[in-house]
């Protein structure tokens, strides 16, 4: 059985991919770019190695948690925020993640702010996230997906526990990053063979999607050659020989198996946490595509 951690990562993973209708703020023709000071830090906690959660408010409401996640594409707001601030236009929605699905519903957001981040009249999704609240001991009142972080240039440092937004030095390790239907993607290797992997810093674990003769789900993501070449398993676990990120090399790192539900159409062979891989520094850039990190 997975854990309580497993679940939260593919909770996270697969949300907001039941609803590609629904545009994300870039694509709405009057977006103000989110980002309105560049340069500037916002501290977060750093929750069980990996979760990343900084204060913010939004509408009437201060002081909330929110967990910064690349792996989500729409963001979304706990239910209990919802009644909070009394939103409008709501409409049920389905939320297609690894775990299966999960009812949710979609409105608009007032106002969203965190540090530099100031946004209005944002589409949410809004869905129970106490699960959160229990493996992050914290409650978590929204997830901030793409649709906000991808609108600038960022990097997180896990040392100093802080976000920087705006252009910066490059880091070490680069390589090229791009969106796939809302995600943000990067090609890799395991062993010598290309795999495509989602950047997700919200999940706890490096995650490897099942063949579909392993799952018997009917996934289809990474092939039986790939799994072939790493170590033995380990509880639902393997070992990779070899894992190669750019120009970086990644050795007898530890990864999940887990299906890849055809409901939720991620094309790629898995997540990449970078909590996980113990990357010191993250740096994003999807508007010109590149990916950094300093390990």
């Amino acid at each position: 059985m997975l854990n309580r951690t497993f679940l939260l990562t593919g909770f996270v993973a697969g949300m907001a991919l039941a609803s590609p209708s629904l545009a994300s703020a870039a694509d709405r023709p009057d977006f103000v770019p989110a980002i309105r000071d560049s340069g500037s830090t916002v501290p977060f906690d750093l929750l069980k190695g990996y979760g990343i959660v900084v204060r913010g408010s939004a509408g009437t409401l201060k002081d909330l948690n929110l967990f910064l996640d690349t792996g989500t594409i729409h963001s979304t707001f706990d239910s209990r925020i919802a009644s909070k601030l009394n939103l409008s236009d709501e409409v049920p929605a389905g939320l297609a993640t690894l775990g299966g699905h999960v009812q949710a519903e979609s409105a608009i957001l007032p106002s969203l702010e965190f540090g530099p981040v100031r946004l209005s009249s944002l589409r949410i999704f809004t869905a129970d996230l106490t699960s959160f609240h229990r493996v992050l001991g914290v409650p978590i009142d929204a997830i901030i997906g793409l649709d906000v972080l991808g609108q600038s240039p960022f990097v997180i440092d896990y040392g100093a526990r802080v976000i920087r937004f705006g252009t910066f030095p490059a880091l070490p390790n680069s390589l090229p990053l791009r969106l796939d239907q809302g995600l943000a993607v990067f090609d890799a290797e395991i062993d010598r063979k290309p795999v495509h992997l989602l950047l997700d810093t919200g999940a706890s674990s490096f995650v490897l999607f099942k063949t579909e003769s392993q799952s018997g789900s009917g996934a289809n993501s990474t092939d039986g050659r790939l799994l072939a070449s790493t170590g033995p398993s380990e509880n639902g676990q393997v070992r990779l020989r070899a894992l190669q990120v750019g120009p970086a090399q990644f050795r007898q790192e530890l990864v999940r198996l887990a299906p890849n539900p055809k409901p939720s159409r991620i094309d790629s062979d898995g997540l990449m946490s970078p909590a996980a891989l113990g990357i010191s520094q993250l740096s994003v850039n999807l508007p010109e595509g590149v990916l950094g990190f300093s390990r």
